[in-house]
């Protein structure tokens, strides 16, 4: 029988342990994992006292949203560590002589990237519940559920979408801080300063018209071209470049 943890007769399986584990236990992402925890935590902590005040029923799914806000802002980075970090230190090296198919480790961080967002959102959603039943029972204050599937769906589409995004940049261009550096213009001025010049066309250029999409429905159209604009052609160029480049 073969073994699980041969490279040879299970190279895909292999590599995909050895990016899941390089997603926790490298430096840059322990750090980055402690800011998204901290700030979860403080955001969440903040809502509970200002309801609390207020007299207001504590809202777990309002609370959800809250607490998934760092993640959503963590998950592309983390992502295009994932991704561009062997390359920065040429580490990449050592990994394509152990597995020379450069497509089945570019494989590999992709689904570690997708794994990862998946178990981001579901950790955030059992520390919102835990930390609102707790708060709850303690205080006696009234627990309400709102739309928690809805909230739950967007949670996972804007934490998948933007890991796969990041990732999808990073293997583009192949350098930690222009990657992280293009991302944040994306996100926080170009999909804002679009709109302003853009008007009708707007929607079809920004990156969250995708992710917008999948949560709220609408014209599909917009969504197939942001996810061409900024997933599949950064994807495309990436395969490419993983592929092609010189080590």
């Amino acid at each position: 029988m073969p073994s699980l943890s041969n490279p040879a007769t299970n190279p895909l399986g292999v590599a995909l342990y050895v990016e899941m584990r390089k997603l926790f236990d490298t430096r840059s992402a322990r750090w980055l994992l402690l800011f998204m925890g901290i700030s979860g935590i403080l955001a969440v902590g903040l809502v509970i006292v200002l309801s609390i005040m207020r007299h207001e029923p504590l809202n777990l799914s309002a609370l959800l949203v809250v607490l998934a806000l760092p993640a959503g802002f963590g998950t592309p980075i983390i992502a295009i560590l994932s991704i561009t970090s062997d390359w920065q230190h040429k580490d990449v090296i050592k990994f394509f002589t152990l597995q020379p198919r450069r497509g089945v480790i570019l494989g590999a961080k992709y689904l570690a990237v997708g794994l990862f967002a998946l178990a981001i959102m579901l950790l955030a959603s059992c520390l919102a519940l835990l930390t609102v039943l707790a708060i709850s029972a303690a205080t006696g204050s009234e627990l309400i559920y709102g739309e928690i599937g809805a909230n739950l769906w967007l949670v996972f589409c804007t934490t998948t979408v933007g890991a796969v995004s990041g990732a999808a940049v990073g293997s583009a261009i192949l350098s930690t801080p222009l990657a992280i550096i293009f991302v944040l213009f994306q996100s926080f001025v170009f999909d804002a300063l679009i709109g302003l010049v853009a008007e009708k066309a707007t929607p079809y250029l920004q990156s969250g018209s995708f992710a917008k999409f999948l949560t709220e429905g609408g014209d599909i159209l917009p969504a197939i071209t942001s996810c061409t604009i900024w997933i599949v052609i950064p994807a495309s160029i990436g395969i490419w470049r993983n592929l092609k480049s010189d080590i």
